[in-house]
């Protein structure tokens, strides 16, 4: 929605969407395709890290929301891989088996029960397992027994299931009737017996002494009804054993029997995490509410690293003082000192909930909400190299955004709390008045050149001139959810009832022919014009839609099925050209959409893009906008130059199904 100058139509789509072996008309893949290149801006919420036992600098981050980065460096550079929770549920933990570098395990719980459970590769995350004896629990914890990781024990919504076999079979070990014994969110093996398990749950902690038969209270010297985040058993002196809890963080000498309550500074009155250095027992660090904290004399005396709230860290054993953090608003995070100090390590990982994505003049903006301290508007000059953040406005929450098409640092947002107008790109902003309060809430910006603002709300389509008032456009009916700008004049509109094409900038308009009987649209874009009438893509619910009459008639795309896209959009200079989304993917075509091409599967048919977008300032580039995963781009010149040179790409078949 809001293309500034040349986008495809917004349909933002925050569920997942599965790519399966299908039924309908297959895709042609072209090979010739590049792959997508993440340009950020980087950052977010971070879950959980690990570093991989042998391989020097490779360290493992997962996110909340299911999903997985790898760096090979050090965390210098992190890349995504695919993973079939993605998006699907929570990912509450994740484990390394210290002999295989490509075996572990992660920890999920989902509102679908059959997504629920514990997952394990065995190829560094190329293909995932579901074990079959935990499918449909909600798994909030994993614990590896170092001495035989073949033994590995499930914290679950349920209670306590084990492995002896690396996964292949479970055992319920905690009494299923016991209320109290779950759900479990921490555990513990202690480094010397496989039968000394530790538990904490949601009330207290719990303990076994022989594999699961009996199970025994240790909340003894903590306060009631704790949370308890984590347990931490020094390997070095199996009696000195550490909890983290909401109420704060304890240490016990005897096995857990009792608990002391260590003091931590003022405002870390909750406890995430605690971790012990491996090789410095005394050396503490906690995950409290004031951010990262770190002793060096077993908590007596408590040093502030970061305010940040993390949530997991990773003692890296290959280099000295290597330590690696995952925080829930900075991403992930490095220490080269033992922890005293710490840095962002983001490059190339991105969790972000961003909203929009537009551009002007070689500027590029989108905005991310609801991350304090870190979200907001991001802006770039150099496509997507360097990004800079505005914070002034972080609290608008914006929802769409558009660019002057010939003063790029003029930018109108549209948040929850009204319209907002800046004219030095994000760093000041003023309030601006929106559509009338009868119209309700903008769903739709785009700005004009000659300062004309357009903007979509669910009683129909406002025109302003000059910042001045708001007037409603007549020619356009019913609400609307997308504006699209096509070429130097073309203006389409779309939403529940129709679509309208405007050919002067949207002084008149002209209602567009149904698709199909009872169409959803999502989108609509015109070629630009070479003779006669300038043809037409409109994206809706039943497929994708061709007009070659200035859309007042349709036709189906041939080749594709009659499923959902969510955005189409015509190259700003090379007539012809157009990209469509279909089922998560990208699909390109260099004749008018008559044939397609599908690009590289960025999504991994798990996501889908909110946005494409092409500037003509780089008309070689083409940019994308997944939700959580940020601004990716991708070359298009590769492949334009096999289609003109008449060798058609490799191709393969592969068959797309939409969302279920």
């Amino acid at each position: 929605m809001n293309k500034t100058p040349i986008s495809g139509s917004r349909f933002l789509v925050l569920g997942f969407v599965c790519l399966t072996t299908l039924v309908s008309s297959p895709l042609t893949v072209g090979t010739a395709f590049a792959e997508w290149e993440s340009s950020g801006p980087f950052g977010g919420e971070a879950e959980v890290i690990r570093v991989v036992p042998k391989v020097p600098g490779f360290v493992i981050a997962a996110t909340h929301n299911g999903l997985f980065f790898t760096s090979t460096n050090g965390g210098a550079y992190w890349t995504n891989l695919p993973f079939e929770g993605q998006f699907s549920g929570t990912l509450h933990a994740l484990e390394i088996d210290p002999r295989f570098t490509g075996t572990w395990y992660a920890g999920m719980d989902s509102e679908h029960a059959w997504l629920s459970g514990v997952y394990k590769t065995v190829d560094a995350g190329r293909s995932w397992t579901l074990l079959p004896g935990t499918k449909g629990k909600a798994v909030w914890s994993l614990a590896i027994w170092s001495t035989n990781p073949d033994v590995v024990v499930a914290g679950t919504a349920d209670g306590v299931y084990r492995s002896s076999d690396a996964g292949k079979n479970w055992a319920h070990i905690s009494p299923p009737g016991d209320a109290e014994l779950r759900p479990v969110v921490s555990l513990a093996f202690d480094p010397e017996s496989q039968d000394i398990i530790y538990a904490g749950t949601t009330h207290l902690p719990w303990r076994t002494a022989n594999g699961g038969r009996t199970w025994e209270s240790i909340h003894t010297g903590m306060l009631d009804d704790s949370d308890v985040f984590s347990i931490q058993v020094d390997r070095h002196n199996h009696d000195q054993v550490y909890a983290s809890a909401c109420s704060g963080l304890y240490h016990s000498s005897d096995e857990a029997t009792h608990w002391n309550k260590i003091d931590t500074p003022k405002g870390a009155f909750r406890t995430w995490f605690v971790a012990l250095d491996p090789d410095h027992s005394t050396t503490i660090f906690a995950g409290t509410t004031a951010g990262l904290m770190r002793s060096e004399d077993s908590g007596r005396v408590w040093h502030p690293v970061t305010s940040q709230p993390v949530r997991s860290m990773a003692f890296d054993g290959s280099v000295p003082g290597r330590i690696f953090f995952a925080s829930a608003t900075a991403g992930l995070m490095v220490s080269t000192d033992e922890g005293r100090t710490i840095r962002e390590i983001n490059t190339g990982f991105t969790n972000r909930s961003f909203t929009v994505l537009t551009g002007a003049r070689g500027v590029l903006y989108t905005n991310s909400v609801f991350e304090p301290g870190s979200g907001g508007l991001y802006r770039t000059d150099n496509y997507g190299i360097r990004w800079q953040r505005s914070a002034d406005h972080e609290g608008a929450e914006i929802r769409f955004l558009t660019a002057d098409p010939d003063r790029p640092q003029e930018i109108v947002a549209a948040g929850y709390h009204g319209l907002l107008k800046s004219v030095d790109s994000g760093k000041t902003w003023t309030e601006r008045s929106g559509p009338p309060e009868s119209a309700g809430g903008v769903t739709a910006l785009l700005a004009l050149p000659q300062k004309v603002l357009l903007a979509g709300t669910g009683q129909g389509l406002f025109r302003s001139a000059n910042g001045g008032g708001w007037e409603a456009v007549s020619g356009v009916t019913g609400g609307v959810n997308s504006i699209t700008r096509s070429g130097k004049s073309m203006v389409s509109v779309s939403g529940p009832s129709g679509a309208f094409a405007s050919a002067d900038s949207g002084e008149t308009w002209r209602t567009c022919g149904q698709p199909m009987a009872s169409t959803v649209w999502y989108g609509l874009a015109f070629d630009l014009p070479t003779s006669g009438v300038p043809a037409a893509l409109a994206a809706t619910a039943g497929g994708l839609f061709r007009s070659t009459d200035g859309c007042r008639s349709w036709e189906r795309a041939p080749g594709l099925p009659a499923e959902t896209v969510s955005i189409v959009l015509f190259h700003p200079t090379r007539a012809g050209e157009a990209f469509a989304t279909l089922g998560g993917r990208v699909l390109h075509s260099h004749d008018g959409g008559e044939h397609w091409l599908a690009m590289a599967d960025e999504g991994r048919g798990r996501s889908w893009p909110s946005e494409l977008l092409i500037l003509p300032e780089a008309p070689d580039r083409l940019f994308a906008l997944f939700p959580r995963r940020g601004v990716l781009s991708n070359t298009i010149l590769s492949n334009a130059i096999a289609v003109e040179a008449g060798s058609a790409p490799e191709r393969r078949e592969l068959s797309v199904r939409g969302s279920r």
